[in-house]
């Protein structure tokens, strides 16, 4: 366990630095200075901390906006740990996790204020939650957790990563350098801004929303992605960075093309994670808004990012090289990267480990090493190129889903006797999640038509099945292509 620190130091810093520049602008164009967003996380930090919430685990359900910054930050200022949960997820599903966790309270919007019980405490744009008086900073260790990113709850087990305020430094150091070195694109200028579409608690939040916040640098937050909003953000804030999943990038090539717009300029780093871009769709987006486009590769546990496929590779595939549309990229300088030998797959193909400042120390090994499971094979030129997992995690989008935790969501279902849970190939998410189930001999065949409908009520819209097929027998599952 290293010396202690002070939480919240650097985020605290950079705020109070910012002083009257703009940092943060809502969909409505609202703009907050760092001098608005440190007095009101501080008044936020003080009300936490007067109801005994320091070094407590606080859970967080936001969708985008500026209260949702203000309260991930006051969190880390008082020395707390953040157990965020998905704004979409239903009701059962965030009570599960926040139970699971044993969340001391739950920060949240007035969207979803009404679903919660009574530990919930309403921080919103327009009804913050603040508390005059001194506020100490607290010192604790870099080991402490700071965030909790859920993966499943399943029969009350509750896996997820545990990001330490050590890990949470590292990355945030690791991407502000890779944007001032030039690895996301052309290096920072004067007039850069930051949209945050995808919901901030997964990667967007690691790779843009608080390395900008951390180099005092203004952003937008939409509430949810809408490719015609995006349009609208790009060009009338002069956005010049973003993140998307994959099946964003065409839906708002689409928006720009339907209003006539040109994205770039202002627009200058389209950055993209969790599945390479479908190879057409990314042509046309190249064409309609120049080479803007960089893959990440990256893990909760292992760091954001560990690869970079940049806009060079990007235009080489455009070009004609459609191998290194299937490559996530080369690792970057930041990280050491092994390939561990897998039974039953050739010499150069096996599962990534990786050591750096950034993997969370519960997932490595003595010497540091952490084995992600991602099954890669990397070429004579550095390129890591995907082959499946060892668990059968699906990487839908950006998204993990367990596939257990969506069999006990169905099989909880009456009238389906069993179900079987996987990813398989999609053009747009890279891997969709498939389900195939048995029914009671006594219950109706519509029933799997309804079970879509029925998980809404238990599980985030990305972990239900896009397709539910019925068999008598599991054995009659088709193979994927490649399995034996």
């Amino acid at each position: 366990m290293g010396a202690s620190i002070t939480a919240g130091e650097a985020s605290r810093r950079a705020v109070r630095e910012a002083g009257d520049r703009i940092l943060l602008i809502d969909e409505q164009g609202k703009c907050r200075t760092g001098a608005d967003v440190e007095r009101r996380v501080m008044g936020l930090a003080r009300a936490l901390m007067a109801q005994g919430l320091a070094r407590q685990r606080i859970g967080l359900w936001y969708w985008n906006a500026p209260a949702a910054v203000e309260a991930f930050l006051a969190v880390e200022w008082i020395g707390g740990t953040r157990v965020p949960v998905d704004p979409g997820a239903p009701s059962a599903e965030a009570g599960a996790v926040f139970k699971a966790a044993g969340v001391g309270a739950i920060l949240t919007d007035r969207a979803h204020y009404p679903e919660l019980s009574s530990l919930a405490l309403l921080h919103d744009d327009d009804e913050p939650l603040t508390a005059a008086g001194a506020f100490e900073p607290l010192s604790i260790s870099p080991d402490t957790t700071l965030m909790l990113y859920p993966r499943m709850v399943a029969n009350s087990e509750f896996m997820a990563v545990p990001l330490s305020y050590a890990n949470w430094s590292a990355v945030m150091q690791t991407n502000m350098s890779l944007y001032r070195q030039g690895a996301y694109g052309e290096q920072l200028g004067k007039d850069e801004c930051f949209l945050t579409a995808q919901q901030l608690m997964h990667g967007t939040g690691l790779l843009g929303s608080f390395p900008f916040l951390y180099m005092g640098l203004p952003q937008v937050l939409l509430r949810r992605f809408a490719a015609s909003d995006a349009v609208e953000a790009i060009l009338r804030h002069g956005i010049s960075t973003t993140f998307f999943v994959p099946g964003m990038i065409p839906r708002l090539i689409e928006a720009a093309e339907a209003a006539r717009r040109r994205l770039s300029p202002p627009l200058r780093r389209v950055l993209y994670g969790g599945a390479p871009a479908d190879p057409e769709a990314l042509r046309h987006a190249i064409d309609q808004a120049g080479s803007i486009f960089v893959q990440v590769y990256g893990r909760f546990e292992g760091g954001w990012p560990l690869a970079v496929l940049n806009a060079d590779d990007h235009l080489a595939e455009a070009e004609g090289n459609p191998l290194l549309g299937r490559s996530c990229g080369r690792p970057i300088s930041e990280t050491e990267i092994r390939i561990r030998p897998t039974p039953g797959r050739p010499p150069e193909t096996g599962e990534l480990c990786v050591r750096n400042e950034m993997v969370v120390r519960e997932f490595a090994d003595p010497d540091g090493w952490c084995a992600l499971g991602d099954i890669v094979r990397r070429d004579a030129n550095g390129y890591l190129y995907l082959e499946g997992r060892l668990d059968g995690m699906i990487n839908t989008g950006s998204y993990h889903v367990y596939p257990r935790e969506v069999e006990d969501a169905i099989t909880a279902v009456g009238g389906v006797r069993q179900a079987l849970v996987r990813g398989e190939p999609h053009p747009v998410w890279g891997q969709a999640v498939t389900a195939y189930v048995i029914l009671a001999p006594d219950a109706d065949a519509s029933l799997v038509e309804m079970l879509p409908q029925i998980l809404e009520r238990r599980l985030a819209r990305y972990k239900i099945p896009k397709r539910i097929d019925r068999v008598a027998s599991l054995n009659d599952v088709p193979a994927l292509s490649g399995e034996k």
